[in-house]
């Protein structure tokens, strides 16, 4: 008798906790991709209700394989529990070729087992892969426990993202 797809995935060298499995996003994931982004966004920003413009950003960067995208569900849910979308760019400082981190998130009440770990290191493997010099991406200077995991992580602040309102 054949494998399931989550038995497959969880032979995956990124170890994940017991009952947990990997999953290859892909075109299909789309709309999840963007509810996954705007969550994480809502989130950070309670007060903001209009995310309508995400769709153009996941319209023009959503692209698995090239951006590809990788979800950890726990065995046996109709929902995922964490997922990391990323693609290549340039870091602007040192003009290497470096993977960029979209989103990274696992969902709040699967937070603190080490998913968020699983998911940088699956982006880790997957840059080295194509020979990319390392990660970049944007946190909100507001969510220390992403700074805390990004700092474990190894990852070191390269600069400040400043923002100014002039409504």
């Amino acid at each position: 008798m054949g494998r399931s797809h989550l038995e497959i995935m969880m032979e995956d060298p990124i170890e994940l906790p017991r009952g947990y499995g990997w999953r290859q996003g892909s075109q299909a994931d789309h709309l999840q991709v963007r509810w996954w982004l705007q969550a994480t966004l809502q989130e950070a920003f309670p007060q903001q209700h209009h995310w309508d413009h995400l769709q153009d950003t996941i319209a023009r960067l959503f692209d698995p394989p090239r951006t590809p995208c990788w979800w950890i569900w726990p065995q046996g849910a109709v929902q995922p529990a964490g997922c990391v979308w990323v693609g290549a760019s340039i870091d602007q400082v040192t003009n290497d070729r470096v993977a960029y981190i979209f989103l990274l998130r696992v969902a709040p009440e699967h937070r603190r087992q080490g998913l968020g770990r699983a998911l940088i290191r699956k982006v880790e493997t997957w840059a080295q892969s194509e020979g990319l010099a390392g990660v970049l991406l944007q946190v909100f200077s507001h969510n220390q426990p992403a700074l805390d995991l990004y700092g474990k992580a190894g990852f070191v602040t390269q600069g400040h993202w400043l923002q100014k309102s002039l409504t």
